[in-house]
């Protein structure tokens, strides 16, 4: 296998894409990646850039060369903090994306939101700490993870959201197809937790994970 559709394979993997879906996405030829994947070709220029452009948490140093780490580098909270009066994103400074069992994403207060604003992320609203390494390398430990509100009455499978449920419980996963039409099957990105299933009625939110900011200069 070639090296590009090789590290970008990996990149599919961890994101619950599938051939189909990316074709999709990125408006390319039915089988560019499918061809790929044999060794009949590897991912061109023109492709490379409508992967890019679709997927931006994709490093194109690594998807390029193997270089750095899969998904970009995290920006620098502490530099993203001035009020942008355009747009600015809530971060929910005492509040994380595990655990459970406390009021989430209501009544904001000078003591626990502080106003980022963060360049590309106009369709959000919030961002909370992400503690464990269930999701890692995806997501890591420590990291601030930006949020939008998943307000369709379908979930597009194969992304990472934030599932919020009716009695306060946390978890960010990708979310794929449960045993049934009433359940929602969760799956980790760190392969050594296992998958499990949580009943649609149970859930209270749903936030799409939609990037990553580093926190280790706070």
């Amino acid at each position: 296998m070639k090296e590009r559709i090789y590290r970008f394979s990996q990149y599919m993997e961890y994101k619950g894409l599938n051939d189909n879906q990316v074709t999709k996405d990125c408006g390319l030829g039915v089988g560019v990646i499918g061809g790929a994947k044999k060794g009949k070709s590897d991912l061109g220029a023109k492709t490379i850039k409508a992967i890019l452009e679709k997927y931006q948490d994709l490093n194109k140093v690594w998807l390029l060369t193997g270089e750095g780490e899969m998904i970009k580098a995290s920006r620098d909270l502490e530099a993203l903090t001035q009020k942008d009066e355009t747009h600015t994103i809530r971060y929910w400074v005492d509040v994380s994306a595990t655990g459970g069992n406390v009021q989430f994403l209501e009544n904001p207060n000078e003591n626990n939101v502080r106003w980022i604003s963060v360049p590309n992320f106009s369709e959000c609203t919030d961002a909370v700490n992400l503690y464990g390494d269930s999701m890692s390398p995806v997501y890591k430990n420590g990291e601030v993870i930006i949020l939008k509100e998943w307000t369709e009455n379908y979930i597009e499978y194969g992304n990472v959201y934030l599932v919020v449920t009716n009695n306060g419980n946390r978890t960010v996963k990708y979310l794929q197809p449960g045993s049934d039409d009433a359940h929602v099957r969760c799956v980790s990105a760190n392969p050594h937790y296992a998958p499990f299933e949580i009943e649609l009625s149970a859930i209270k939110r749903i936030y799409i994970v939609k990037g990553r900011i580093a926190k280790d200069v706070m």
